[in-house]
């Protein structure tokens, strides 16, 4: 799985798309197949609604309200197959209402979504998404699905979210692998402040495997916290903010390889897990009913890195790779992690 920051299309990118060949592949024409290929999945931030209710330009930039046209959903499957909502973008277009368009037009595509806007709304907080797996016997290897929980919290600036919000994250753990995509904190700043760290280690202690997050639209540091990785921000994937400098191009995105040896758990996960892959399904009901305990989760860590002067991302030189582990701190996080969940 590969995790990335910030996904929007809307403003400036949709401005130098428009008035480019590629128009709807553009924001996606830096990406090479061979990153695609390395990855079964794909996840990031979704900035914005994705609505056919047009926010123009002006006031886009004026008042920080987007959206972004369903029509680059169709490039935007060909890399992603899940999305996380929780953000303060998710209700720029007419509130719920274009939120409940976002979700449709993501269905109709078949990229999966989880998280909202309200972080009162724990009945949306989580939601188990079917990932795509590999299945191996003996020299027989097929292509599967297996269910993992994935989490959204919108907390910005820095609401703080009560045990009862975050009690979602332990009934999901019991039974499969739980990652946590926070968006919380101040913008641009290089460094998680207090309030976040202590609030996404409250996460960790709350059963999340791994916590990736979002928000500041740079790269932050990220942690080992009692051998789990909790990376602060993941920076700018694909977003308008060129003008504001460097940092706000720079993305590291966070690759989890994970494998389960259990053949009774590995059998009921490839039973349960394409079931997995509609909203609100019953997966964690089902899942509760069949894993008494949850297997054993190896787990390895890798990285890549993205760069995107010019309004779409594509995979960064060494040079600026460095930079990029440098600002993350990744080295040293991740230096002495459990490798096993």
């Amino acid at each position: 799985m590969l995790f990335v920051g910030e996904v929007f299309w809307g403003r400036g990118i949709e401005y130098f798309a428009n008035r480019s060949p590629l128009k709807y592949a553009f924001p996606f024409s830096g990406l090479t197949t061979d990153v695609r290929n390395k990855y079964d999945n794909w996840i990031g931030d979704l900035e914005c609604p994705v609505t056919t209710t047009d926010i123009p330009y002006q006031t886009q930039v004026d008042h920080l309200q987007f959206n972004c046209r369903p029509e680059y959903l169709s490039e935007a499957k060909k890399w992603f197959n899940a999305f996380t909502l929780a953000n303060n973008h998710s209700f720029d277009n007419r509130g719920a209402t274009g939120e409940a368009e976002t979700r449709a037009n993501l269905e109709n595509v078949g990229i999966q979504y989880f998280g909202t806007y309200d972080i009162t709304d724990t009945s949306n907080s989580c939601e188990v998404i079917a990932m795509n797996a590999k299945s191996t016997a003996g020299t027989i290897t097929k292509n599967i699905k297996i269910p993992v929980a994935m989490c959204g919290y919108m907390l910005v600036v820095d609401t703080v979210p009560t045990d009862a919000e975050l009690s979602s994250i332990k009934k999901y753990s019991e039974v499969m692998p739980v990652i946590v995509m926070p968006h919380m904190g101040v913008e641009y700043r290089p460094i998680a402040e207090d309030v976040k760290v202590e609030t996404y280690h409250r996460m960790i202690d709350a059963g999340a495997d791994v916590v990736l997050a979002t928000h500041p639209h740079v790269i932050q540091n990220s942690e080992n916290y009692k051998g789990r990785l909790i990376q602060y921000s993941a920076g700018n994937f694909m977003f308008d903010q060129q003008s504001i400098g460097r940092d706000n191009t720079l993305s590291l995105g966070i690759a989890l390889s994970i494998e389960i040896n259990d053949q009774a758990a590995i059998k009921t996960y490839e039973e349960i897990g394409p079931t997995c892959a509609v909203f609100k399904d019953t997966c964690l009901t089902k899942l509760q009913t069949k894993i008494p305990t949850r297997p054993k989760i190896s787990v390895s860590y890798g990285h890549e890195c993205f760069y995107e002067p010019n309004y779409f991302p594509k995979p960064a030189d060494t040079a600026t790779c460095n930079e990029i582990l440098q600002q993350s701190t990744w080295q040293s996080a991740t230096k002495n992690l459990s490798n096993s969940w």
